[in-house]
């Protein structure tokens, strides 16, 4: 079958487009999905052009193991075979769950994270049981998303209804971190909330806020024109434009009734929003969040934020919590509810029509065409939101 690799083979483009076998079936529970659609992330990105910042301790944490390895982790598809113990019957189209934790590797007892739910944080996710990789698009052998197929064990699974169609159904992933994130440390239902970044992270938040908190206003802070429509366009109650004088604090104070002080780099609210998204992570973006949330309100970092400079005074001074999430897992629901995976969640949200496809997928390449896809998605010229491969285009 065809996959995109990263290899290294090129320096100018460190991915190339292979004949790879078709991986087998582990177990009886596994099933072989053709793939019918997968996202270019943004953790992608990073591999091609290395803006995440130095993270010694992550990257050793997270090395996969598996070199080379098929890319592609935002993916949805088809079963086209099933085990004989797989619950998930051939011709069901899927969301694909890509963390490959301790009941998919076959691990008993699981660790203690898989133990309590927290698959986000399985402690054996680079143990090298099964697959060297963490995650599919990480690993080698069980195929991925920028690859005509993948095989995933059961648990990663969720049927998609009719009312999500193909082409929205890879949102499904950034709609899952998002909802992730936000269980962490849920925002009071009618408390304002700032997303900074209106990239594939922040306009998923969104979907995922109005359907969590509905009664809550939201602001998106957005750098781009394409950036600022769509988060219009998903249900944004008010879109503020990134300035890089920081002139937006200004608007920023006006919609909170808070108080600016300082300007420029010094600028700060006293007062603000109590709950901000950070759905970037990069250091300018994390001290904006830290200098707008209101007098212990909460940050939540979804974005890669790594080592940078930061002003990290705002942490005590406003005596705020930052909460850190990453991928999927399973979290109890608001007030008690109970407790399901964010990817059964994210389904319902797509379903709903909070994250419409044609607001954010803006382009779709065949896997021939990977080197555009990536430029495309690189390029914020390009007006590039969400690239989506599509192995079937010829």
């Amino acid at each position: 079958m065809r996959a995109i690799q990263f290899d290294l083979a090129d320096p100018e483009h460190p991915a190339s487009l292979v004949e790879v076998d078709e991986p087998a079936l582990p177990r009886g529970d596994w099933a072989r999905v053709a793939v019918t659609g997968c996202g270019i992330c943004g953790s992608d990105l990073h591999l091609f052009s290395d803006n995440m910042g130095h993270a010694p301790a992550l990257g050793a944490s997270m090395a996969s193991h598996a070199f080379p390895f098929v890319l592609g982790h935002e993916l949805a598809g088809v079963v086209v075979e099933a085990g004989p113990d797989c619950r998930v019957a051939v011709g069901t189209r899927v969301a694909v769950l890509p963390d490959i934790n301790c009941e998919a590797r076959g691990i008993d007892p699981p660790c203690r994270p898989c133990a309590n739910g927290w698959a986000s944080g399985c402690h054996n996710a680079g143990s090298g049981v099964l697959t060297p990789g963490s995650a599919l698009g990480f690993t080698s052998g069980l195929g991925g998303g920028w690859a005509e197929q993948a095989v995933a064990h059961e648990s990663m699974l969720f049927p998609l209804p009719d009312s999500v169609g193909d082409d929205a159904a890879p949102l499904h992933e950034p709609v899952s971190i998002a909802v992730h994130g936000l269980l962490r440390a849920p925002p009071a239902d009618g408390d304002p909330v700032l997303v900074i970044g209106a990239a594939a992270i922040g306009l998923a938040t969104v979907a995922a806020l109005k359907a969590l908190v509905p009664a809550s206003p939201v602001t998106v802070l957005a750098r781009h024109d394409a950036q600022a429509a769509a988060a219009s366009a998903v249900g944004a109650d008010r879109v503020v434009r990134a300035c890089d004088d920081r002139t937006h604090f200004e608007e920023l104070a006006a919609d909170t009734g808070a108080r600016l002080t300082g300007t420029g780099e010094a600028a700060m609210l006293t007062g603000g929003y109590p709950y901000v998204v950070d759905a970037v992570g990069y250091p300018g973006t994390v001290t904006d969040a830290l200098r707008v949330v209101d007098t212990r309100g909460t940050v939540l970092l979804l974005g890669a934020a790594a080592i940078g400079e930061y002003d990290l005074s705002p942490l005590w001074w406003k005596e705020c919590a930052v909460v850190g999430a990453v991928r999927h897992s399973t979290d109890p629901g608001l007030g008690g509810g109970p407790v399901r995976s964010s990817v059964a969640r994210a389904v319902e949200i797509l379903a709903a029509g909070l994250l419409p496809a044609e607001a954010v997928v803006t382009h779709e390449f065949a896997l021939e065409n990977h080197r555009e896809a990536i430029r495309t998605a690189l390029d914020r010229r390009s007006g590039a939101l969400k690239v989506v491969f599509r192995p079937g285009l010829a």
